[in-house]
């Protein structure tokens, strides 16, 4: 019984993972974006960064690349 809670508490927490990753990638994004908009800011606007999947699939991308 122990096995089958803890599998099932691995399983809710691994799906929790990739959903506060998502929300905090994109609250970042979001507030760099507002940021871009406020009066003074005297430089050219950053471009806007892409959004999660791509982020994600690039990240995943660097990751299975061999290090020097």
């Amino acid at each position: 019984m122990r096995t089958v809670a803890s599998l099932l508490l691995v399983t809710v927490l691994s799906g929790c993972t990739t959903a506060t990753e998502r929300l905090v990638y994109e609250g970042i994004r979001q507030e760099n974006a507002r940021q871009q908009g406020q009066p003074g800011r005297d430089t050219a606007p950053d471009p806007a960064g892409p959004d999660f999947d791509a982020y994600s699939k690039e990240r995943q991308r660097l990751q299975k690349e061999p290090h020097p």
